[in-house]
């Protein structure tokens, strides 16, 4: 899960899939003023591969389940 944000700017998780994987996985997190510039981030820091699906979700909208003990 992404870090809370101290500088004004919203936490987005990054999830990916490689077209030989069979489901995303979280890739990594960035932080961004607005959804446009994540995507930009989001793609610039994680585009190491030719990912078959890359995602940018505020991290805002993931529902924990389990909290940590």
């Amino acid at each position: 899960m992404a870090l809370p944000s101290h500088t004004g700017m919203r936490a987005y998780e990054v999830y990916v899939r490689h077209d030989r994987e069979p489901h995303l996985h979280q890739g990594g997190e960035v932080q961004a003023d607005n959804d446009d510039d994540a995507v930009i981030f989001a793609h610039t820091l994680y585009d190491e591969r030719r990912w078959q699906d890359m995602f940018v979700v505020p991290a805002t909208a993931i529902i924990r389940l389990i909290e940590p003990e």
